[in-house]
Parts: structure tokens; C-alpha cells; sequence
């Protein structure tokens, strides 16, 4: 029989030729002998520690895998066994293809089936036992206890009494052992930083800063009653306090550092912390809105920054760190400024949200900028802050309004540049005439603090003037004088004239603002006056020209008298107050430049007589300031132009009006009279109570001060204040009934006689509680003790009990005497 071929692939053939060994020449044999020797000697000299672990894993391995079959029940050997099994017959699948090849892989899944479900019995028996033992372990440690020493005692008797309890066992947690290799990679980065020398140290505030605590806290679900919320909520508020105390320290201890830090105090003041996607409490918020305004207050220049180009110039090492640190700080101050904004967009802007705690939060942003605004009025983006804050003193919210109109009246009253306040006067004045005099009064009222009563609207022209003779005379000396010495000398006066004028440069430029402001306030007056009479803020737009009238320009003053005595006689439902204001400034105006008009004054008059009794020791008691300094210009600077009638009825109708004030307002009234009283003797007739001196009968319903026939009357209202409970008002009143003495009987002391009304009128307040004079303590003494009567309800039974006493029916006790009374009466 011949030989049977079999056919063979190309690729198994290669496969199978290459799995063959061929055999080695005699120089390869050699120099796989040579590689030999060398790995023996390097193993003897010293074996590498990384291969040296491998085999270590590897026999491990091997151990265990052992002694897991052995536990088992199953011989290791077997296991090799089926591993050669397996390979040969993987090398038989090599020479095979086809269905025969599908065959021998369908066999050798079914015997590794068959193998793996004979070992799943046993590996779920061994591993019960094992967590029974772990279980059995936990209990036994459970159950354990351990004693604890307590602190002796010492009982009544001297012993010291030793105690002792027992608590749960709690073992100590397993610390793994790190390997060689990390503690030797320790090793070896603690000696290079030795080495190098150089110690980086994390700065301590960082973990506060980024609040570490609350982001590695996390949220226990469970349910919370109300008390342990309000616990929760404190606890949080108390942390937010600590962290930003430690912020704020930092950053006042070296700004420089700690600009980063900003950030951290911005987060809190959002809704939403942006770190801890999580709510920031309403407290917080605001504690953090006023810790950066504080911290600006601190820190911020007096000066206002430039802009400082450090790519285009060189600068020295110190000024570029200031440049640094000055931009950084602008650029934190407009962050800043921009969340204020935002809060207070909330409830300024049409559709922002107006609850009552945005409503609260946007009130501590206006105070914040308030506060900002008052301690550096001359900062960069101060004019944005008082630009917002214009805007907001016609907020809806009273608190804001008062607010803006305290920090207002504060930077006109502090402010020497002038600056600012011609800014704020002027964003005033867009704001009235935008909203067509439909403002709060607070936007009036804060003009009252500007230091507008030195300004003479005339003198510039004078100044001009003058300056321009000065030249003209300079130019004149050049060119006409011929005598040298008196030349130089003429030349020299003029000179030093002329550096006079312009060393009070700045004076005029400060003047010239003041003069720019005062005719931006009377634009504001007197449109309100012009185009809506009737407005609300009519009282305080009285009270302003009442306490500017004296600078107002001559050219003005007929048409505005005219207005305010068309005001007096058109608006029936004007208040007193409106009406005295009028008059006061009416009579300002009259009372100064106003004397070269030809106006009759008879129509004013009248009206302030009807007012004079408004006033009274009631709510509007501090409104006799307005009614004090009208008086001044009428009894004082125009008494000369009143007739005598006139003027006894004014200080009649005075007279009985400070029966109805106070104390103060009463001495402020008697000294208006003591000053009247000594300017003119004409008043001396109200002291005589002889009716015969004038004609008629006084009438004092009557509101016409010229025909009530005050001149028949006498200042009877001077006997009830010398018995008044006011020493001092009982002292003024005997002072003005005796005549107005210098000195001798019913003169006053000179501490007293020398106090104007206004003086009188402040010094005598009682609104704080404080009495002026002090009230004296009582004398210290023991009561005197009356005998007392006796009195009976029967009239006779004093002179029976005497007879008893008389008679033999007393008896004698010890250390007593008794009497049957019962039995003797009956």
C-alpha cells in the first residue's frame, strides 16, 4: 500500500514549520552559554529589587493557589495536567480546519463547563464559613466591655472614695503598612526639599476662605423638626461671622496679598453661592455687604487714582507695586459697586422682585454707598454712587429716601472742593425737571445744608471790573510815564495788586461754583413756583427761599412776591406752615436790597398776624422758629417802618401766644418783647393799665393789626408768667413789668440778658429731658409729728371713763392696769 497524502494549507504549513526547533550551530550554542554566565553573576552579585518583587508575587501566587486546591480536595497536579491537556490540544487545532476543528472546540467547552461546576459547591461552602466567623467575630467585640477609671471623690469624712465604670470595647482601625517603594519615594522628596532649602507654607486663611467646612460637609437626609432648624440656621450665621472676621482681618493686615480674598466676601453677598451651589442666608448677605464697605472705608485713598500705563514707561520696582495694587483695588471697587447696584435694581427698576427682605437687603446697599460717598467724596466712580443715589432719593421706601437726604446733607456741609456737591445739584435738578415736579420732598429738604449764604450773585461783575481797571492802569504806566524810579515804584503797586487778584484764583473759581450751584437751586424753586404751585413740595420750596432769599438777584425780586402773594390769596387749603414761610421770606427780601422797591408790605402784614397763633405747646411747637425769625425781620430791622398801632398789636398778639407754648418758646417770646421793649418807647404805654390813654375798645378777633386798637389794652398776660413754674420765665416776665431795668430792682443777670430769643429758645429745650435750670433736691429732715385728737362716737363717754378712773373699780394687775368698762356702763 502507498503512502496516503494528506493536503495541507500554506498558512498551517508555515504555522507548523515554524512551531518545529532547528538545530543550533556550535557558535550560537556558545553564545547563548556566554548570556548564561553573565545573568548568574549578575544574580550573584546583586539582583535587581523590582524582579525580586515579581518573583515574589509570582511564587506567592502560586503558593496560594496551591493551598486553595489542596483545601479544596483537589490534587495541583491534576490542574497541570489539564493544562497540558489543553495546550496539545491546542496545537492539534492548529492541523485541523473545518468541521473537524468545530468538533474539538464543542469538547473542550463541555469539559471546562463540567470543571467549573464541580468547584462552585465548594467555594460557596468555604466562603459561608468564613463570614460566619466574621459575624461571630463583630459580636464578640460588641459584647465586649473594658473598665475606665473615673475621678476619685472625697466624701464628708476625709476618704478619697476611687470609681470605676465599664463601656463599650471600640478596637482601633487597621492602619495598613505602606509599601517600601512609597516610603522610600517619601524619604527621597523630604531630602530634596531638604536640600533645596526652600520651604513653600500654604498661607493659614486659605482653608477659611474657600470655606473648606461646608464643602465637605454633606447633607444628611432625614427628617428635621422647627427647633433644630433655627439651631441649624444659627450655627451657620456664627460660622459665616468666624470666616468672614478672618477675610476681613487679612485683608486690612496687608491688602496688598490678600485682593483674592474679595472674592470669597462677593460670594456671600449673592443669592446663590457659586462655591456651594447653595442659598446664602439672608443675615449673611448683609453682614457680608457691610464688612466690604467697612474694609473700603479702611483702605481706600484719600486722592483719586490715574491710569498708569506700565507697558509704555518704565517704572521703579516700588511704584510699580503701588500702580499694582492701586488698578487691583479700582477694579475690586467696581465689582463692588456693580453688585450694590444690582441689589438695589431689584426694588428701583420696573419688575424687579419686591419682597421684604430684598426690600431690606437694597436699604443696607444704599446706607453701604451712603456711607461710601461720606468718607471719600473725591474717589474714582464716587460721581456713579452719587449719580444711583439721586435716583433713589425718590425711592417709594421712607428709609431709603431718609438715607440719601442724611449723606446728601452731610457731603454739602463737609465739602470744601465744591465738586461734588455742584454734581449731586445738578442730577437733582435733571431728576425734578424729568419727573415734572412729581418727587418726594426728600429731594428738596436736602438742600437746605448747602453753604450758599455768603454768595453775592452781583459781584462778579464787580470783580471783572475791577481787573480789567487794573490793566488799563498797567498798560497806562508803561506807556505814558518818563520818570524811571516813579515809574518802577507805580509799576510795583499795581504788580502786587494784580498778584493779589490772581493768588485768589482758587477763591474764585470755589465762588464761582458757589454761584453756579445757588442759581441751579433758584432754577429748581422757581420752576416748582412757576408750573405746578400746588405741588407737594411747596412747603419745602417756601422753606428754601426763605433761608436763601437774601442771595437771591435783585432783577428777581417783583415777580416773586408777586407769585407768593398769589400763592397767600388763591390757595385757600395752604397750611400754616406754607404761609409763614412766605411771609418770612417776603419780608427777607424786603428787609435787605428789596428796600429800593416800591411795594406795600400792609397785605403781609396781615397775613402773618393771622398765623402768629397757629403754633402751640403741641406737635408743632419747634415751627415758632419759623414765626422767631420772622419776627427779627419785622419788631427788629423794620420796626422803623411800622406804625405804632402796628406794632403794639404784634407784641400783644406775641404775648398771649406764649401763654400756649412751652417754656422755651415762652422765653424766646418775652426775649423778642425785652429787645423790642428797649429799641422803641413807644410800647411803654401797654405797661400803664389805664384804658383812657387810646380810643376805643381793643378788639382781638380782629385780623387787621392796624385797627384793633391795641393801644387801649395793657400786657396783662405779664402778671400769670410772673407766677409761672419756669424760674427763669418768672424772672424775664418781672424784668418787662418793671420797664426793662439795666440794673436795680427787676434786672436781670447777665448771663441771661445777654441771650438772644434763638438762644433762649435752644438753651432751654426740654425735649431731651433735661431741665434748665436743674431742678434742686429736696432738703433732707425728719417729719414734724402732730399730737393727735382724740375723737368718740358717744359725746359723753369722755366724762364717764373719767369717773371710772375716779372710783375703786380698777384693777391692779402686774405691771397692768385694767378696768371693766362693759360692766360699769351697763
Amino acid at each position: 500500500m502507498g503512502a496516503k497524502k494528506v493536503k495541507i494549507s500554506s498558512v498551517k504549513r508555515a504555522a507548523h514549520l515554524k512551531s518545529k526547533k532547528t538545530p543550533l550551530s556550535k557558535q550560537q550554542q556558545q553564545k547563548q552559554k556566554q548570556k548564561r554566565d553573565q545573568l548568574t553573576s549578575k544574580r550573584e552579585q546583586g539582583q535587581n529589587i523590582f524582579s525580586q518583587k515579581a518573583r515574589k508575587r509570582d511564587n506567592l501566587a502560586q503558593r496560594k493557589k496551591h493551598n486553595k486546591l489542596a483545601s479544596l480536595g483537589l490534587d495541583p497536579l491534576d490542574e497541570d495536567d489539564e493544562d497540558g491537556d489543553d495546550q496539545m490540544l491546542d496545537n492539534i487545532a492548529d492541523m485541523l480546519d473545518g468541521d473537524d476543528l468545530a468538533l474539538l472546540q464543542a469538547n473542550k467547552r463541555k469539559r471546562k463547563a463540567k470543571t467549573a461546576g464541580q468547584d462552585e459547591p465548594d467555594q460557596g461552602q468555604s466562603i459561608g464559613l468564613e463570614r460566619a466567623y466574621a459575624s461571630d467575630t463583630k459580636k464578640e467585640q460588641a459584647a465586649q466591655k473594658i473598665k475606665l477609671d473615673l475621678l476619685p471623690i472625697k466624701s464628708r469624712d476625709g476618704q478619697i472614695i476611687t470609681r470605676t465604670t465599664e463601656v463599650d470595647y471600640l478596637p482601633k482601625p487597621k492602619q495598613k503598612k505602606q509599601n517600601e517603594a512609597e516610603q522610600e519615594e517619601e524619604s527621597a522628596a523630604e531630602e530634596d526639599s531638604d536640600l533645596d532649602g526652600e520651604t513653600e507654607y500654604e498661607d493659614s486663611d486659605d482653608d477659611v476662605v474657600n470655606d473648606v467646612e461646608a464643602a465637605s460637609a454633606v447633607p444628611v437626609q432625614k427628617l428635621i423638626s422647627t427647633t433644630d432648624l433655627l439651631i441649624a440656621r444659627q450655627q451657620e450665621i456664627e460660622r459665616q461671622k468666624y470666616r468672614i472676621g478672618i477675610i476681613c482681618s487679612g485683608l486690612l493686615e496687608k491688602p496688598e496679598d490678600k485682593m483674592r480674598n474679595f472674592h470669597a466676601l462677593y460670594e456671600l453677598m449673592d443669592e446663590i453661592n457659586p462655591a456651594s451651589k447653595q442659598a446664602n442666608l439672608m443675615s449673611v448677605r448683609k453682614l457680608a455687604i457691610i464688612s466690604v464697605t467697612e474694609i473700603f472705608k479702611d483702605i481706600l485713598p484719600e486722592y483719586r487714582v490715574g491710569q498708569v500705563d506700565t507697558k509704555m514707561q518704565t517704572l521703579r520696582k516700588a511704584t510699580l507695586d503701588r500702580v499694582t495694587f492701586e488698578n487691583a483695588l479700582l477694579q475690586q471697587f467696581k465689582k463692588f459697586l456693580q453688585k450694590l447696584e444690582q441689589i438695589t435694581a431689584q426694588v428701583n427698576r420696573r419688575g424687579g422682585l419686591r419682597t421684604p427682605q430684598t426690600v431690606k437687603l437694597a436699604t443696607v446697599a444704599v446706607q453701604c454707598m451712603c456711607d461710601l460717598l461720606v468718607a471719600h467724596p473725591y474717589f474714582n466712580y464716587v460721581q456713579n454712587i452719587a449719580q444711583l443715589l439721586v435716583y433713589m432719593l425718590n425711592s417709594n421706601y421712607l428709609e431709603m429716601r431718609t438715607a440719601v437726604n442724611q449723606c446728601f446733607r452731610s457731603v454739602f456741609a463737609n465739602d470744601k472742593r465744591l465738586e461734588m456737591t455742584l454734581f449731586i445739584v445738578r442730577r437733582i435738578n435733571h431728576l425734578i425737571k424729568t419727573k415734572q415736579n412729581n418727587v418726594h420732598v426728600e429731594c428738596i429738604t436736602c438742600l437746605m445744608s448747602l453753604k450758599i449764604k455768603n454768595v453775592n450773585l452781583d459781584a462778579e461783575k464787580e470783580n471783572e471790573l475791577k481787573q480789567k481797571k487794573l490793566e488799563s492802569h498797567r498798560q497806562r504806566l508803561l506807556s505814558l510815564s518818563k520818570k524811571e524810579r516813579k515809574r518802577r515804584k507805580k509799576l510795583t503797586e499795581v504788580n502786587r495788586e494784580l498778584e493779589e487778584t490772581r493768588a485768589e484764583e482758587n477763591k474764585q473759581d470755589k465762588h464761582q461754583k458757589l454761584t453756579e450751584i445757588i442759581k441751579m437751586v433758584f432754577t429748581i424753586y422757581f420752576r416748582v413756583l412757576k408750573n405746578d404751585p400746588t405741588s407737594r413740595v411747596l412747603s419745602a420750596i417756601l422753606e428754601g427761599l426763605a433761608e436763601f432769599a437774601h442771595v437771591i438777584n435783585l432783577e428777581f425780586f417783583a415777580d416773586l412776591i408777586d407769585v407768593l402773594n398769589r400763592i397767600l390769596e388763591d390757595q385757600e387749603e395752604l397750611g400754616y406752615r406754607e404761609r409763614l414761610h412766605c411771609v418770612q421770606t417776603i419780608f427777607v427780601i424786603l428787609s435787605g436790597q428789596g428796600e429800593v422797591l416800591n411795594i406795600d408790605p400792609i397785605r403781609f402784614y396781615q397775613h402773618f398776624y393771622q398765623n402768629m397763633l397757629a403754633v402751640q405747646a403741641g406737635k408743632n411747637h419747634e415751627d415758632f422758629t419759623i414765626i422767631l425769625r420772622t419776627l427779627d425781620e419785622v419788631l427788629v430791622k423794620r420796626r422803623r417802618n411800622m406804625s405804632q398801632q402796628r406794632l403794639m398789636a404784634f407784641v400783644k398778639r406775641l404775648l398771649t401766644g406764649s401763654l400756649h407754648l412751652l417754656h422755651n418758646g415762652t422765653l424766646a417770646t418775652l426775649g423778642t418783647i425785652k429787645q423790642t421793649f428797649q429799641l422803641t418807647s413807644v410800647l411803654d404805654n401797654l405797661l400803664d393799665t389805664d384804658t383812657s390813654i387810646g380810643s376805643g375798645r381793643y378788639d382781638p378777633e380782629l385780623q387787621d393789626p392796624e385797627y384793633c386798637n391795641a393801644a387801649s389794652t395793657s400786657l396783662y398776660e405779664l402778671a400769670l408768667l410772673a407766677r409761672h413754674y419756669h424760674p427763669t420765665v418768672r424772672r424775664m416776665a418781672v424784668h418787662i413789668a418793671n420797664g426793662v431795668p439795666a440794673s436795680g430792682e427787676g434786672a436781670l443777670p447777665t448771663e441771661i440778658g445777654k441771650l438772644s430769643s434763638h438762644e433762649l429758645f435752644t438753651q432751654y429745650d426740654s425735649t431731651q429731658m433735661a431741665f434748665n435750670p436743674t431742678i434742686p433736691l429736696p432738703k433732707a429732715g425728719q417729719p414734724k409729728l402732730k399730737k393727735g385728737k382724740q375723737l368718740y362716737i358717744r359725746s359723753d363717754f369722755k366724762q364717764q371713763y373719767g369717773k371710772l378712773l375716779r372710783k375703786d373699780k380698777v384693777l391692779h394687775a402686774k405691771d397692768k392696769l385694767q378696768i371693766d368698762f362693759l360692766s360699769a356702763l351697763q
